[in-house]
């Protein structure tokens, strides 16, 4: 009878973890539908013709394929040149704000290090106050930085949230390791950079990422700051096209659309694209190292 009763029980526990994992399946392939259908859309419209999006024919998949929006787009004065300030901020941004990020978190984990609860204090105002835009502004006048990329990457170089995440996953490395390396001469950056670096590679890759598509997608501190269009990243390109001051420019573009050859769509949603496109094709690349690091940075403490 024991041995009945415990077949019926897994046999239960089974077919209840089977019906969890088809309905987490439906629920998944549900919201997956509900995230990539805009992004489909977008892409379909930017690629269809004026009188498929004038009628709403167009859902998922592109009509009357034309490629007139982009054509159109890459006619845009400085756009490459934009691109390339935009990798050049997102990448400097990212390997400074990690650098920092590190550094300091590294010498908060040292148990006998005297300010350590001095800049814990510091830190934590700093993630419920700030300064505000004008008072931003202002600074950045007066040290000199505006109209220079200095004025988008250094504002947020150091996040405080990042730097109690690093220093929460560096004190779950044992103490034996760091003592091991001093007693062997290394230096606190040789420990630093050879021990701790190495095992929180998932933590880097993830907060890298989270760096470069913020400032990627961020353009209002270029609104603010960058006056010289040689200098503006490539969202300053896609507000300018989005909000149709840059298209009322282009002559061609513009005879196009009140003919109804084309739409202003193509052109916006193409923008888009554009600026989507080359995140979309490095995720993919740091997407186990970003699942991990989310982890360690959940349940380490």
């Amino acid at each position: 009878m024991a041995k009945v009763k415990e077949k019926e029980v897994k046999s239960k526990i089974y077919i209840g973890s089977r019906t969890f994992d088809v309905i987490l399946i439906i629920a998944m392939g549900l919201l997956s539908v509900i995230f990539i259908y805009p992004f489909l859309n977008v892409l379909a419209i930017s690629l269809s013709g004026n009188g498929m999006i004038v009628t709403g024919q167009v859902t998922f998949y592109p009509r009357d394929i034309i490629l007139e929006g982009y054509k159109m787009l890459f006619r845009e004065e400085n756009i490459f040149l934009a691109y390339g300030n935009t990798i050049i901020i997102a990448a400097g941004g990212a390997l400074l704000s990690l650098t920092l990020t590190s550094l300091l978190a590294y010498v908060m984990m040292v148990p006998d290090f005297v300010l350590k609860k001095p800049l814990s204090y510091f830190l934590l105002i700093t993630m419920f106050f700030s300064g505000g835009t004008v008072p931003g502004y202002i600074l950045i006048r007066n040290l000199g930085l505006y109209n220079t990329w200095w004025a988008l990457i250094l504002p947020g170089a150091v996040s405080a949230y990042n730097v109690f995440v690093y220093r929460a996953f560096f004190k779950g490395i044992s103490l034996e390791l760091r003592e091991a390396a001093k007693i062997d001469g290394a230096s606190e950056f040789g420990i630093l950079t050879r021990i701790y670096v190495p095992l929180a590679k998932a933590l880097y890759a993830t907060f890298g990422m989270m760096s470069v598509v913020g400032t990627w997608n961020s353009y209002f501190s270029s609104l603010l700051y960058i006056e010289d269009p040689k200098k503006q990243p490539i969202q300053m390109v896609l507000r300018r096209v989005v909000f149709a001051s840059g298209i009322d420019n282009m002559t061609d573009t513009h005879e196009m659309i009140t003919s109804g050859k084309m739409n202003q769509l193509n052109v916006q949603y193409a923008c888009v694209i554009m600026t989507m496109g080359p995140i979309l094709l490095a995720y993919p690349f740091v997407q186990k190292y970003f699942v991990k690091g989310m982890q360690v940075g959940a349940v380490k403490g």
